[in-house]
């Protein structure tokens, strides 16, 4: 009897984990699309004020591509970050790494 109740939690734990790697996988999925999005959309920002500058370079405008220049390199050094430690961690779900799974349990 304890043998049963022993499989039938290790199935459970490996049931959670494999939701939550597909809950991981679907987030990553929707983060990388949000970072495209915002790529875009902070390109076109800096296109649009790098020509404004060129036609009239006021301190306002030359602050501003400044400071989004500033923004966009913090944003493209640390979201590429994230989505590999993510995507490592759903990796190791996919392969039941023992290790995930002994923190899992914990």
């Amino acid at each position: 009897s304890h043998r049963s109740y022993k499989l039938s939690t290790d199935s459970g734990i490996l049931l959670e984990v494999a939701k939550t790697g597909a809950s991981l996988k679907t987030r990553l999925s929707q983060m990388k699309k949000a970072f495209e999005a915002k790529t875009r959309s902070h390109a076109k920002r800096l296109k649009t004020l790098r020509i404004l500058v060129s036609a009239s370079a006021t301190k306002s405008s030359k602050d501003a591509l400044q400071r989004e220049e500033k923004y966009f390199s913090k944003l493209s050094q640390r979201r590429p970050k994230q989505f590999a430690k993510i995507s490592s961690a759903v990796d190791a779900i996919g392969n039941k790494d023992p290790e995930l799974l002994f923190g899992f349990v914990r």
